[in-house]
């Protein structure tokens, strides 16, 4: 029920996010693995939004973000203030990670590039063990508070390849 009622909180954001060429579509940062290295791309998520005819939202527009499996609400303590540096690792799962509050930048050891993602923002993870040797870096803001929503059976939502590096803005 919670993460049902985070997922709609992210209407504003999702409208705001929409490709600027026009396709109606949200872009997404991505963390990918290609020959055991970490590093970005930016996914366009497929099919785009849709005009919702549901009691409550009708007119709107909607993305199927697809099915996802025990997700997990994160609280990184903010005791000393400091940011939380989950060190180079893979991703638990290949996963949603929603951004409630806080921020997170996320850095690769063995490519360029990057990307950060403010509070409201989300980001898809694919890097899990055995895809990537040494993973990403993420370090979270003091106090952010996420979502991790894992794919059913690691697959990812349908996407197509728009970058082979973060999106020119963050979501």
């Amino acid at each position: 029920m919670l993460l049902s009622l985070f997922l709609l909180s992210f209407g504003a954001l999702i409208c705001g996010a929409l490709n600027q060429g026009g396709d109606d579509s949200l872009l997404v940062n991505t963390i990918v693995a290609k020959n055991n290295i970490s590093m970005a791309e930016c996914w366009k998520i497929e099919p785009g939004f849709q005009l919702s005819n549901v009691s409550g939202t009708v007119g709107d527009k909607v993305l199927q973000l697809g099915n996802m499996n025990n997700a997990l609400y994160i609280i990184i303590p903010d005791d000393d203030g400091k940011p939380n540096n989950g060190g180079l690792h893979n991703g638990a799962h290949s996963q949603w990670v929603f951004a409630l509050t806080g921020g997170v930048n996320v850095t690769f050891p063995e490519a360029p590039g990057g990307f950060s993602v403010s509070a409201g923002g989300l980001f898809i993870s694919t890097d899990v063990l055995g895809t990537s040797t040494l993973g990403h870096q993420s370090i979270w803001a003091a106090g952010s508070i996420f979502i991790q929503a894992p794919f059913p059976d690691g697959v990812a939502i349908g996407h197509t390849v728009i970058a082979n590096h973060s999106c020119e803005k963050n979501y």
